[in-house]
């Protein structure tokens, strides 16, 4: 027989299968156990079961498979032993990725770091270097790169392939195929992997991991593919790609980073087919709910989004896509109370398929989702068409045990509220993939598909307002149907990087030409011979990080030139960020798309029915209707469940359903019969505790939206990639007024509301960036504060406000953080606190004029405040759907439970008596060194320089909450409510509570430095707190000036350093200690910017030793391209990271300017000073910057030696002996050496432990040595500089001064 199609997805429990006749539209579907240990096995199986379902002899083909073969390698760290090449300087890049560290303030104290998949010990550094237009800076050297691979082919378990990635090589491949040539040459037959062919595109972590990615699974998708075609004989084998579309065996075995999403392509591909092709509905937001997460999507005009990154596990792999969004929620989600809050949370732990949920009867005895529908009757008594009996009572006794005893709640009353929580989850990720894209919600119907998609179907359109909220025929193997139906898909890229005015039509017309003749030779290659093709464009304003990608046809392009692709660029941006720039657009990849022509689905309609549901269909007491005997135009009223053999839809009493002629469940509102919430003032014994969880989850839901507002609007490099922004919602009028209820720096509102006195409107947007306007709120000009009052029936019901890091303020200093500043008059522009929208009314002229970047400036301004406009909508709207009285009672209880868990935590785990620590800055730049005390009576009087520190008691507060919680439940959702347990006293006119004129701009020495005192104060006392001193600052670089185009160049970059060790392990090498913080490409520095970043790497043993090991300092050598100014600020150049428990110091920072320019053989090497602005530079002089290495952590004697010479190995450490290592010629642990070194080093190491903190030596031994080991003059202390200005008069000071004058003479002594 012909026309017949097979499809099979392989899921975590279930192998599914359909035969679909493409002419007739007859189904046969199968759904076995999957075969975790040989994929091929279920897939077989269920193939087997479909033919016995035919009863007939059917031929078909080809098998599309949709598979997570190649995402479970990843997951499961199953993949390939892969080599990886890097451009010399690079050797690190998988190992500080972005830099950026997961989690809240103080999250990187119990971070576990990921190990690369790359082993840095088969990492090797190709010499030779191509620059961002593609020319060739340093040739290639074959004969150093052979010597170097010699480390490779000494190896006792060589690699399983190789991995070539090479800076800007997606711009200039001819490095990578010379390298490739020669990898072949030393290891013949090995499987290569090239990063200007898996992915020509900017970005060198992003291309390089993605390609790694694609070798790590390449034999295991290979072994696998390989093996199933066998099996198969002479059916063909089609494998779904992640981009929805198929691909050969043979080609899915070479370009295997396009499968890592290739299963949840399969049910967007069926909805595709199902619905948008058999319906009215073309607009679709799609929800499948799986056992441990849900996955949701956006399909428009039956086309779905594409994106060009995938997540799997950490790792974001860039390679196209379905835009499947994923949370951690799904049937086998667990629900627990926390201890410390009583707050009922949902996810991401998950019962998985062993144990499972309670009521499978497999061992779980924790409630999870699934549990919760079976406790409160959503699901019948037996699953899999009756065969799987479910243990309702074991549901609800899971229930009650876990959820409803500790809430003080009935078992319905928490079963349901299991499912809004879970809901409101999935509601979340479903806004993610289209509000936050500017769709409404309410002009898309809901496809609820996966196993447990139909049980909250109802309860997500209800919160969704999208209807008809559809449930497809069989729904569970909806994926498999979307295999079968799909078709192949095959694109080219090329990268192109230039402006428009640089590039002519006819160029750019005959690249899109080629591409696309490339990309249908491949389809024929695989047999297509109708074949349809398109086009994109990945276009960004100049100097923008982000691209777009526009739709466009080669007619068009003749027509209408590049005229037609800057207009529909524009339109997208103001639909997406609601705004367009006059900046001209840089033309960043061309991509062509050819796509196979197929047949539309045909379906088999269903017989009319008389409109009700037939008597033989109702099978319970219960409303059970099976699916199977219903008829098109029956219509069911809630509430009843709906039975097939893979799913069960719950139609709650609200809504009302009713099957289509195509078998679909159409799910409706019920006119006039609306779930209204209680408006009943609670009171402490009626308040909801679920409608609390509720309300605690939206608000985390509107804070990530301000964040994704943020990151897509902003256009400067400091809020867009380093994400130098920080916003937060506040409660409104009553007693908790201004209070943070979600956000991280704490409140900026009570220092707002101190001071303003006029009257406050709705439509009122106010903005300051002077700190002492708000008392502190913020702490330097460079931040702005936005602050958008949210007003409800003539009530301030809440505050939203953004405080982000301008890139240029007008100092003398282009950058405007001079550390050369005097007062606060040199730093930059001063804006009060003033209104920016008066009643909606915008002032337009406050900022631009004042900044050397004003189209940074503009477009950073309108994120920060259409993100505090965005929340403002998303709060209202959460009023209206909980009511005023419920969500302000909620609001008091999150602040409350906050407060009650910081009084558990103080009264158990911070004992009575008095602690005491102190810790330097090491100058503030003109030669004087600052101390800080955290008994802050004995902090210094504030400095003549731009080191003061604006320090606000809401945020030193909210950084003691956070390193309280952090260790005893991270998971908690910080907030203001435990500040009135916290006192602070800091005495006027010290450097953390400067008076003003003091200058603010270079605060951020003290405000790391902060962190590192908190530590220690707690450490104390407190084990799981003491984490050694580390890379406690955000060190910048600007480097600034004309090109020889005339036009203005500024760069503005944070550095980031060594973690400190901590007691949970070694410190993450190369890592910001700020959570929110990344590092930006430095081939996207490279493409707009006149520099090269030629080494980007951490530095060998500049972590401390220890039983765990601090992190590694970078090395960042900057070579100039143009003259300019540079300015360089970072601490720790003097004073050492201490150590903790025995465990060695990290290195000092260091700054060496190398001026090639002077002398290209012999260049003069200039060390800099810690704080230094207006450096010069010359074309081809190169910036060495080192930055500071963390503290050890406990007796290093006791690190495993084993690990040690693996570090060794790795190029982390150089010198095994500090950890009292000896080592063989061949780099094997010598036992016998190691126990003797370390019996001799033992004396000298119990001396060093004595000492709770060791930090290298006396203030007094420092400044000794400081000339000789540093090359720069010690700094003077601060008691020798004469008082002046304001702080001269005030006694408190006076006496300060005299006391520590007396000090620092005894210090010296």
């Amino acid at each position: 027989m012909s026309g017949w199609k097979l499809g099979c997805d392989v899921g975590g429990t279930f192998t599914d299968c359909i035969l679909y006749n493409t002419d007739t539209g007859e189904t046969y579907r199968a759904k076995t156990i999957s075969t975790p240990h040989d994929q091929s096995i279920g897939v077989l199986n269920a193939i087997e079961e479909v033919r016995a379902k035919v009863g007939r002899d059917v031929r078909f083909s080809v098998l599309n498979h949709g598979t997570t073969i190649a995402t479970n390698a990843i997951l499961e760290g199953k993949g390939a032993r892969v080599a990886l090449l890097v451009t010399d300087g690079y050797k690190d890049v998988l190992q500080v990725k972005r830099s950026n560290v997961p989690g809240g303030l103080a999250g990187w104290i119990v971070w576990p770091k990921p190990d690369p998949l790359v082993d840095l010990e088969l990492t090797v550094e190709v010499p030779g270097r191509i620059s961002t237009s593609g020319e060739i800076v340093d040739p290639f050297n074959p004969q150093v790169l052979s010597q170097r691979l010699a480390r490779l082919k000494a190896l006792q378990h060589p690699p399983d392939s190789i991995t070539i990635s090479l800076i800007n090589a997606f711009i200039n491949p001819v490095h990578e195929r010379a390298v490739r040539d020669l990898v072949l040459e030393e290891f013949p037959g090995i499987p290569i992997s090239l990063s200007s062919e898996v992915l020509p595109e900017l970005g060198e972590y992003e291309r390089t991991l993605t390609t790694v990615a694609d070798a790590y699974v390449k034999p295991v998708v290979g072994h696998y593919v390989k093996n199933l075609q066998e099996k198969l004989g002479d059916t063909e084998l089609r494998v779904l790609r992640s981009d929805g579309g198929l691909t050969s065996g043979t080609l899915a075995k070479d370009q295997c980073a396009n499968l890592l999403y290739s299963g949840p392509a399969g049910g967007v591909a069926g909805v595709v087919a199902h619905v948008a092709g058999k319906t009215k509905f073309k607009n679709l937001l799609t929800f499948d709910i799986g056992g441990t997460s849900t996955d949701v999507c956006l399909i428009e005009n039956g086309v779905p989004e594409l994106r060009r990154e995938s997540t799997i596990g950490d790792l974001t792999i860039r390679a196209p896509s379905v835009d499947v969004r994923t949370v951690g929620a799904g049937g086998g989600s667990i629900a627990q109370v926390a201890s410390i809050t009583g707050a009922l949370r949902v996810g991401p732990e998950s019962a998985g398929a062993r144990p499972g949920p309670a009521c499978y009867s497999q061992g779980g005895v924790l409630p999870t989702v699934t549990d919760a529908c079976a406790a409160l009757g959503y699901l019948p008594p037996a699953l899999l068409g009756g065969s799987f009996k479910l243990d309702i009572t074991a549901a609800r006794t899971a229930v009650e045990s876990h959820v409803a005893r500790p809430m003080g709640l009935s078992i319905e009353d928490a079963a349901e509220g299991i499912l809004k929580l879970a809901v409101e989850r999935m509601y979340g990720s479903l806004r993610s993939v289209s509000v936050e894209k500017g769709k409404d919600m309410r002009n898309f119907a809901l496809v609820a598909f996966g196993g447990a998609g139909g049980m909250l179907a109802c309860q997500i359109a209800y919160l969704c307002q999208s209807y008809p909220s559809i449930v497809p025929p069989s729904p569970g193997v909806l994926c498999a149907f979307g295999d079968a139906c799909t078709s192949m898909r095959y694109e080219r890229t090329r990268s192109i990087l230039r402006r428009f005015s640089d590039l002519k039509v006819e160029h750019v017309i005959q690249t899109c030409l080629d591409l696309a003749a490339q990309a249908a030779k491949t389809l024929e290659k695989q047999g297509v011979t109708s074949q349809a093709e398109s086009w994109e464009a990945d276009m960004r304003y100049r100097g923008q990080g982000l691209t777009l990608p526009v739709a466009f046809s080669i007619d068009e392009l003749k027509q209408g030139g590049f005229k037609i692709l800057e207009e529909r660029f524009n339109e997208s941006h103001k639909i997406l960020f609601t705004f367009a720039l006059d900046n001209e657009i840089e033309l960043c990849n061309l991509r062509a798309v050819a796509t196979e022509v197929i047949k539309d689905v045909v379906t088999q309609p269903l017989e009319i029915g008389t409109g009700l549901a037939s008597l033989e269909s109702i099978t319970q007491k219960t409303t059970v209707i099976s699916s199977s005997l219903e008829k098109a135009g029956d219509q069911l009223a809630g509430p009843c469940i709906i039975s097939e053999a893979d799913s069960n839809t719950f139609i709650n009493p609200i809504h009302r359903a009713e099957i289509d002629e195509v078998g679909n469940i159409l799910i409706w509102p019920v006119v006039n019969n609306v779930e209204i919430l209680s408006t009943v003032t609670p009171s402490k014994a009626s308040l909801d505790p679920i409608i609390v969880q509720l309300v605690e989850a939206a608000l985390q839901n509107i804070r990530t939206e301000m964040d994704v507002l943020i990151q897509r609007v902003a256009m400067s490099p400091a809020m867009r990639e380093q994400l130098d922004y920080f916003p937060m919602i506040a409660a409104g009028d009553g007693p908790n007024s201004g209070k943070m209820v979600c956000g991280q720096f704490g409140s900026f509102i009570p220092g707002f509301l101190r001071i303003w006195e006029e009257t406050i409107k709705e439509g009122d947007v106010f903005l300051t960036n002077d700190p002492y306007s708000v008392n502190f709120s913020i702490s330097h000009l460079n931040d702005f504060l936005v602050i958008n009052p949210v007003f409800y029936d003539g009530k301030i019901v809440a505050w939203t406000a953004n405080l982000g890091h301008f890139t240029d303020i007008g100092s003398c200093v282009p950058g405007s953080m001079p550390n050369c500043a005097r007062s606060i008059h040199e730093d930059g522009i001063q804006i009060p606190l003033s209104k920016l929208y008066d009643g909606g009314i915008p002032n337009k002229a406050i900022v631009e004029r004042n900044s050397r970047k004003p189209n940074f400036a503009r477009s950073d301004l309108h994120a920060l405040v259409a993100a505090t406009k965005i929340a403002e909508r998303r709060i209202i709207e959460m009023i209206q759907r909980f009511g005023l009285v419920s969500y302000e009672a909620a609001l008091d209880e999150l602040l409350l439970r906050n407060k009650t868990a910081i009084g558990k935590l103080i009264a158990t785990a911070i004992p009575d008596e008095s602690v005491y620590f102190e810790d330097f800055i090491d100058d503030d730049g003109h030669g004087l060194g600052d101390t800080v005390c955290f008994d802050f009576n004995g902090t210094d009087p504030q400095s003549e320089r731009s080191i003061n520190f604006a320090l606000s008691h809401e945020m030193l507060k909210m950084f003691i909450v956070y390193y309280l919680l952090t260790v005893f439940d991270p998971s908690t959702v910080v907030n203001d409510g435990s500040f009135e347990l916290i006192e602070i006293n800091i005495p006027v006119g010290t450097i953390l509570n400067p008076v003003r004129p003091a200058a603010l701009s270079c605060r951020t020495h003290l405000l790391g430095r902060v962190f590192d005192v908190l530590g220690a104060l707690f450490g104390q006392r407190q084990p799981e707190y003491l984490s050694a001193a580390g890379f406690s600052d955000s060190p910048h670089f600007f480097y600034s000036g004309y090109d020889s185009s005339g036009e203005w160049f500024q760069l503005y970059q944070i550095g980031f350093g060594g973690i400190p060790a901590r007691p949970f392990g070694d410190g993450p090498d190369g890592h910001s200690l700020w959570p929110s913080m990344r590092a930006v490409p430095n081939e996207f520095l490279e493409s707009f910017l006149p520099l090269r970043v030629d080494r980007y790497e951490t530095v060998v043993d500049s972590g401390g030793e220890g039983l765990y090991r601090g992190g590694n300092a970078m090395r960042i050598d900057y070579s100039f391209l143009e003259p300019g100014n540079i300015s360089i600020h970072d601490d720790r150049w003097l004073t050492k990271p201490w150590g903790v428990h025995g465990g060695g110091t990290g290195s000092r920072s260091r700054k060496t300017l190398v001026k090639y320019s002077v002398d290209k053989t012999n260049p003069p090497r200039i060390p800099l000073g810690s704080k230094e602005d207006f450096v010069e530079v010359a074309v081809g002089d190169t910036l060495e910057w080192v930055t500071w290495g963390g503290g050890g952590w406990g007796n290093p004697l006791t690190r495993d030696p084993e690990l040690v010479a693996k570090e060794v190995r790795r190029r982390l450490v150089k010198d095994a002996s500090r950890y009292g290592v000896a080592l063989t010629a061949s780099g094997d642990v010598d036992v016998a050496a190691t126990e003797a070194l370390r019996a001799d080093m033992s004396t000298q190491q119990s001396v060093k432990s004595a000492d709770l903190f060791n930090r290298g030596g006396t203030v007094k031994e420092l400044l000794e040595r400081c000339e000789e080991e540093t090359g720069l003059k010690p700094p003077k202390l601060p008691s020798s500089r004469i008082l002046r200005g304001p702080i001269s008069k005030m006694p408190h000071i006076q006496a300060l001064h005299r006391r520590r004058l007396e000090e620092d003479k005894d210090l010296l002594a």
